[in-house]
Formats: C-alpha cells, structure tokens, sequence
C-alpha cells in the first residue's frame, strides 16, 4: 500500500472509529488531526458511506455532525476500545489475544482484551466531552447486581488490565474509578450539575514515587534488577497523578505494603518506604472500592 493510499484509509478508520465510540462525527476533527481541507474531509466521509460502510451514518442537524444508524457496525477496525485509545492518545493498545505474534521469533504475552460494548461507551465519552453528569447501573462488590448510581466522568482510565472511567459519584460524594465491564446498561443522561475535573484533587495532584530493588534480596540480586529497570542511582523514579498511583504500581507489579515486600521471590521490586506517606491517605483505607 503506497503512502496516498494508506493516508486515505487511516483517515477512513479515523472516521468509523470516531463515529462508534464518539457517536457524533464532525468534518472539524478530522481538518484539525489530519490537516485537510473541508472539502477533503466531506469527500472521505463520503467515500466512507459509499464505498465501506452504506448506511451506517446519517447526518443529524440538531448535533451539526454524523450520528451511526441503529444497523451501525464497524469494517475498518474490530470494534476495540483500545483501538479508540490509540486514535487520541497514540498509545500502543493490546490484541484480544493472549499472544500477539509479531514473528516467528517474537511473541508478546498479551492479557485477554475485556470487551466494552459502544452502547456503554459513547453516553461516557460524550459526557466527558461535555462536562455532563450520568445515569448509571453499576455493579459492585457489595451490589452485584447492580445499583443506580449518578455520576459526573471526566476521563477514561486504561490501567493495563482493564478499563475504567474517572468520575465524581453524587450518592458518595467523591471522585471514584468505575470500572466500564460494571455498568450493565447504557447510561441516561441526567440533570445534576456535578464537580469538574479541576475539582478533582487527587488528579491534580503529580506525585514523585521511587521504586527501588527490594532490600530483602542479596547485594548481587539487587544490582541485577537494576539493571532490569535500568534504574539511576538505585533507584526508578516515577512521576504520575496521585489518582493513578496504585494502577502504575500494580503495572510494575512492585510491592507496596510490609507484608507485600516481605514476598522477594514474587516482588523483586518495591515503593520506597518513605514514599508510603505520599498515597495514604489515598491507598490506604480511605478510598473504598466500587
């Protein structure tokens, strides 16, 4: 496939990638990502429509942009949200395999990708987009078959295993992460006015963490995951928002806890002691699970 040929069919996934998990299309993004023309980016939608995918979108005045049909399904992609994922952020999404073979001699062991249907997603997208609160039926722990609750989302969280949705919760009254495989329904919209993403203090806030070998390994143990992690002086040093801290951790699969550490041979890396201080008390007890 030559390079014209390629520009045209990623602007095609762009357009159907959008359209599913969006749920509104408008000619503006596609000028602002790709820098086309107007008249370029009708013509793509077009070709889209006439060529790809009939039928799948109608244009909505009311929204100034397309809308999918209800007979909408994609072509151009799988139907993945990480593939959405790598449209806006350019993060590398992970196969719905366990393995992805790049080639005979390289094999990446890959988790099993958990699927979130559009009709979920795109009320929380849109939400997000347009600082509005939901209507969710979310299934928990304590309630698994689930219960109303409202929620203002601001953005969507893939830690690595699973997807979740960053939002402020009006019956607790605080910004919690709520995983999207739990919300057995559609969201509806509702009328609360509820916080916004700089009320969320625990987003705002960047923190610092070290990570260091775990002391309970040898002196030549310990060289040896430094050179693993290609640490500086002992020592990885980290910088991330205080709400994503323990999604971060549990990625590095690094102990955080005395009794997490004191388990060398399955955490050969930990939070340096002193940084403990810094998620409490975020990590530790006060922010329940949903």
């Amino acid at each position: 496939m030559d390079k014209i040929k390629y520009e045209v069919m990623l602007r095609l996934k762009t357009i159907e990638l959008i359209a599913c998990w969006e749920g509104r299309l408008v000619t503006n993004r596609l000028i602002d990502w790709f820098g086309i023309s107007r008249q370029q980016a009708s013509a793509d939608i077009k070709l889209y429509l006439e060529r790809h995918n009939p039928n799948s979108l109608i244009h909505d005045p009311s929204v100034k942009g397309y809308v999918p049909t209800a007979g909408f399904h994609t072509v151009l992609s799988n139907g993945r949200l990480n593939e959405y994922l790598d449209l806006v952020t350019g993060f590398v999404g992970e196969a719905p395999a366990e393995t992805l073979e790049l080639s005979p001699n390289l094999v990446a062991v890959q988790l099993p990708d958990r699927a979130v249907e559009p009709k979920i997603v795109r009320p929380i997208i849109q939400a997000c987009l347009n600082h509005k609160s939901i209507r969710i039926i979310y299934a928990s722990m304590s309630q698994p078959n689930g219960s109303v609750r409202t929620i203002s989302p601001h953005t969507l969280i893939y830690s690595g295993f699973r997807w979740h949705v960053r939002a402020y919760c009006h019956s607790r009254e605080s910004f919690r992460d709520f995983s999207l495989s739990r919300i057995t329904q559609a969201p509806e919209q509702a009328l609360k006015q509820g916080l916004t993403i700089a009320d969320d203090l625990d987003w705002q806030e960047k923190l610092t963490l070290n990570i260091v070998p775990n002391v309970a390994l040898s002196e030549d143990q310990q060289r040896m995951v430094e050179k693993d992690y290609a640490m500086q002086d002992g020592r990885l040093q980290i910088i991330i928002r205080k709400a994503l801290a323990h999604y971060t951790l549990q990625r590095y699969q690094a102990a955080i806890l005395p009794e997490e550490a004191a388990r060398e041979k399955k955490f050969q890396i930990m939070l340096l002691e002193t940084d403990r201080d810094k998620l409490a008390p975020y990590l530790f007890g006060s922010q329940e699970k949903v």
